[in-house]
């Protein structure tokens, strides 16, 4: 890899590290952003640090973080006997499920809070309309996972599915797709 390929995914680990900043320290978006563009399925510890300019500590620690929320997984190299770090399979689908459990709660809480009739209209209804909203995802969160999960069994691992939902979704081999549209994402030819 050469040094102008490790700014640009370093660049591109930071930008997906300012996307989850409301959520994530950057160091676990780079670490997440690192593990996405590498083209190995695991990076040990050393590996990371390196590509992250980060220390070995540092990446231990966002690690156990990304762990927690279900983002990578941790296995030991039989070879070398070192960390190694990999993205969950479906880890995307999978977070985005759990969040339910926790719009669950915040929904109860809210509840509780609606139950109180001496709370005043203008509380009662900003927070009826944060309820409704947090009860709406969570109603449907379920149906919306199922359907993605069957689009994305029937489309294959090249698929594109458009990010403004305006048209059908393609497949992202480009031009030869057969789908008469040009892909932003094509398939690699290897």
């Amino acid at each position: 890899m050469t040094g102008e390929d490790q700014q640009a995914h370093l660049r591109f680990a930071d930008e997906l590290g300012a996307v989850f900043g409301g959520e994530l320290p950057p160091m676990a978006g780079r670490m997440v952003g690192m593990l996405l563009i590498a083209e190995e399925p695991r990076l040990s510890t050393k590996q990371l640090a390196t590509r992250m300019g980060a220390s070995p500590v540092t990446v231990s620690s966002m690690g156990r973080l990304l762990r927690r929320l279900n983002m990578v997984e941790r296995t030991v190299s039989p070879e070398t006997r070192r960390d190694e770090f990999s993205l969950r399979s479906a880890s995307w689908v999978e977070v985005y499920g759990e969040n339910a459990q926790q719009l669950s709660q915040l929904v109860a809480v809210l509840d509780g809070q609606l139950a109180d009739d001496s709370l005043p209209d203008a509380p009662r209804v900003r927070i009826l309309e944060m309820r409704n909203f947090y009860a709406f995802l969570l109603a449907n969160t379920p149906e919306l996972l199922d359907r993605f999960r069957q689009w994305r069994a029937s489309q294959g691992p090249y698929a594109v599915f458009p990010a403004d939902g305006s048209t059908a979704p393609r497949a992202g081999a480009g031009a030869g797709s057969g789908s008469g549209q040009h892909s932003e994402h094509p398939r690699p030819d290897r």
